[in-house]
């Protein structure tokens, strides 16, 4: 068995929007573009977004919590599952 590879190359696009390729890829050559936003700022966001999930989360545990009975609960639970099989 063979095993192929393809190289990765990283950059960034230019101000006239050209994309600058080393020379050990041949003109004429296809390829593939993906837009990566920028990680430091997506990271960033990522926590904060975290950080508010978390916060919201601990706040509504300490909310008091409504009394079910058994009956009830094994009905909500037949009933999530036979919608999430639907």
């Amino acid at each position: 068995m063979t095993i192929t590879s393809t190289p990765a190359f990283i950059g960034t696009l230019d101000a006239n929007r050209t994309i600058v390729l080393p020379p050990e890829v041949p003109a004429g050559s296809t390829v593939a573009v993906f837009v990566v936003p920028p990680t430091a700022s997506d990271e960033a966001a990522r926590h904060a977004r975290f950080a508010e999930t978390l916060a919201a989360v601990r706040a509504a545990s300490q909310l008091p919590q409504p009394e079910i009975s058994d009956a009830k609960r094994d009905a909500l639970i037949r009933e999530a599952r036979r919608s999430a099989h639907a």
